[in-house]
């Protein structure tokens, strides 16, 4: 595995926070711009903001207009993209070292002076309720919205991160250049670095272009209460099947238990070798789709598995997830369960050492979550130390029944097929 030197952490004189860290095997480079904050801490009146923001950046600057800006992009042969979670929005980019200052020069312009033109403005607003419609016209997208949903009640966790369309329809440039005001902030940002470029030109560069409004950090954590509902269901005749997600509520990023949530998530639902997949798919012949999954966030995380199932077998497809949740609880994981598991997540981990951008975003996540880098070894050996015991206990704890949220998008309702 290629080892780099640990990241250094500059603050800047803007209050922004860089992280640098130097990689002498490649000519290239990878930059990120993490803004904290995200869906999650969106205001009711502000829902969908910060995933409609990031779409208008690229829409036009005080100095570029749309074309303008991919052109300068992709003339210095730049790879780029974006995209706005729970918690951040990022805008990212991979590029020779030798166009690093060209491409800052077009980033900083993208994330601090956006100009949204009025008419570009009513165009993205257009494409975002589409994006949004194609979100409803989906029932396992549908269906996992509504999971969040159901599982954070109205916490702002549980709002989809495209927004609303009335939301959307009702905002106005004002809206957005406001936000744009109130969340781009030098103390919200972080900066992530990983090339041949030494620290302090670097610092230079970014000193130069990236000036954010000298503001504290809009730091709004709503306190996540417990659920009031525990079972959801979306209904339509056109729906051919039922697309269900059954999970809970877990930890938040730091929290020691998350190592064995991603055990449990891969032993159920990882792979073609994995129990749901079995037992649902090859043995019974019941779905085609079927996975689980984790999430974890500074806040809570989360546990999912999905199916979907013709709706007359929904019944029996949830029967079968029950039993293996009860088995995992009751202490039946096996010892080569849990190795195949290991070496399942071992793998994605050292893969991704391979893409340097994913290099950058474990920096980055490194700091925002846990505040300090955590290395890849330390996480293959915190992997390593997983067990039966510490399975089985999680599962006892994330996966009883009486904890359990259900949401599904189908021709029938899950009222009364779940205890």
């Amino acid at each position: 595995m290629l080892r780099l030197p640990p990241p250094h952490k500059v603050s800047l004189s803007s209050g922004a926070t860089l992280l640098h860290q130097r990689n002498p095997f490649s000519p290239t480079v990878a930059f990120g711009v993490w803004i904290a904050g995200g869906s999650s801490r969106e205001r009711d009146e502000e829902r969908g903001l910060s995933h409609l923001l990031e779409h208008l950046v690229f829409r036009g600057t005080k100095s570029r207009d749309a074309l303008t800006i991919a052109y300068d992009l992709e003339s210095i042969g730049g790879q780029y993209d974006a995209f706005t979670g729970k918690e951040a929005t990022c805008y990212h980019a991979k590029v020779l070292q030798e166009h690093f200052g060209r491409l800052i020069d077009v980033l900083a312009d993208i994330v601090c002076r956006p100009s949204i033109p009025q008419s570009t403005f009513r165009l993205e607003k257009n494409v975002v309720q589409e994006e949004i419609r194609s979100i409803n016209d989906s029932p396992e997208e549908l269906a996992h919205e509504l999971f969040y949903a159901t599982l954070f009640n109205d916490h702002p966790l549980g709002h989809p991160v495209t927004g609303y369309l009335k939301d959307i329809a009702r905002y106005t440039r004002d809206d957005l250049f406001a936000f744009h005001e109130k969340t781009y902030t030098a103390s919200d940002t972080l900066l992530g670095f990983i090339g041949n470029l030494p620290l302090d030109k670097v610092v230079a560069i970014l000193e130069e272009k990236f000036r954010f409004p000298r503001k504290r950090s809009r730091a709004r954590r709503l306190a996540i209460v417990e659920n009031e509902k525990r079972v959801s269901s979306r209904t339509r005749d056109e729906w051919a099947q039922s697309h269900v997600c059954v999970g809970a509520r877990t930890v938040p990023a730091p929290h020691k238990d998350r190592h064995a949530l991603v055990m449990i998530a891969n032993i159920l639902g990882g792979g073609a070798t994995s129990r749901l997949f079995q037992s649902l798919r090859e043995k019974k012949g019941l779905v085609y789709s079927v996975y689980s999954h984790v999430s974890f966030w500074r806040e809570a995380g989360t546990i999912c598995n999905f199916f979907s199932v013709d709706s007359k077998n929904l019944a029996r497809a949830l029967d079968i997830l029950h039993a293996e949740l009860a088995d995992l609880r009751n202490g039946g994981v096996r010892d080569e369960e849990i190795t195949s598991a290991k070496e399942q997540v071992k793998a994605g981990i050292l893969f991704g050492v391979e893409s340097v951008e994913n290099r950058l975003f474990q920096v980055i996540q490194s700091e925002y979550f846990h505040g300090r880098y955590m290395r890849f070894d330390e996480t293959i050996k915190a992997i390593e130390k997983v067990d039966r015991a510490s399975v089985t206990e999680a599962a006892e704890r994330y996966l009883a029944g009486d904890v359990l949220t259900y949401a599904s998008c189908g021709r029938v309702a899950l009222k009364g097929l779940v205890p």
